[in-house]
């Protein structure tokens, strides 16, 4: 007498199964890039005059320690001072910079593989869309994190400087701060720029007609000032919090108005008589 399983003993399980077998390699990449950023630094050399550099285990001069360093030298008024206020901030830090930087590494290999493995339960269609989004959601992400480090993050800091040094505040700045504020906002951003492909991709595959977008734009308004008010530290008076909505309703209606266009041009194309 055979057993039946059912689905969540069966197939349910087998899915499990073939998803984990496809993220190993994401678990060993993520791994590898952790450690290689923790414990791992450049070492110089000269060669015919020129200078290269050579990958040599090094904690105190790793990979990650010399990006904190730049976060610090191009982030950090001047006049402000970084410091140390528990005795493991710094190790904290620097293990907080190797874990983003490590996802951010291996998010487009995870997104990579989980359309792979779902691409058997989307139509062609969907498919379609769902490929051919890879590419931009990658530039878009990148675009919004080199927006938070060129203007976002620089004005976030001077305003705090400026504002301290009113009060009568000594500008001291706590370094596992400084690091959260900067991975905060920067994977924020990223993450917000994402909205256009989101609004296009829903409107393509035909979930969410184009007109729909425009007519709830209030609830949009809305949820782009609670998701600003969680990317920001608040602590600029509802200036940093309103840019940040201000992007998001731009991205937001950008992607409606290029599904609106797109979809318009395809109706056009497909209403076209043909010459027989």
């Amino acid at each position: 007498m055979s057993q039946d399983t059912g689905m969540l003993g069966g197939k349910l399980f087998e899915y499990i199964d073939e998803l984990l077998g496809k993220m190993r390699t994401t678990i060993i990449a993520f791994i590898v890039v952790f450690f290689g950023l923790f414990i791992i630094g450049p070492v110089p050399f000269k060669l015919d005059g020129i200078t290269l550099y050579y990958p040599f285990p090094s904690f105190y001069g790793s990979f990650s320690v010399h990006i904190l360093e730049l976060m610090k030298t191009y982030l950090v008024p001047h006049r402000m001072t970084l410091i140390q206020v528990a005795p493991f901030d710094v190790v904290i830090s620097v293990v907080y910079v190797s874990l983003a930087i490590s996802i951010s590494f291996i998010i487009p290999i995870l997104a990579f593989q989980f359309i792979n493995f779902s691409k058997t339960a989307l139509y062609p269609k969907e498919r379609r869309i769902v490929t051919l989004s890879i590419f931009p959601i990658l530039v878009l992400f990148v675009v919004g994190v080199l927006f938070a480090l060129k203007l976002i993050l620089p004005l976030l800091f001077h305003f705090i400087y400026i504002f301290t040094t009113v009060v009568g505040v000594a500008p001291f700045l706590g370094v596992a701060q400084f690091v959260s504020i900067v991975v905060l906002i920067t994977a924020g951003m990223g993450a917000v720029f994402e909205t256009p492909v989101i609004v296009f991709s829903l409107s393509y595959i035909g979930l969410v007609p184009p007109s729909t977008w425009f007519k709830n734009w209030r609830y949009a308004i809305i949820g782009a000032f609670f998701i600003a008010l969680l990317i920001s530290p608040g602590a600029t008076g509802g200036i940093m919090e309103t840019t940040i909505a201000v992007i998001i309703i731009g991205l937001y209606f950008s992607g409606a108005l290029l599904a609106r266009w797109v979809l318009s041009k395809k109706i056009q194309v497909e209403q076209k008589p043909t010459i027989s």
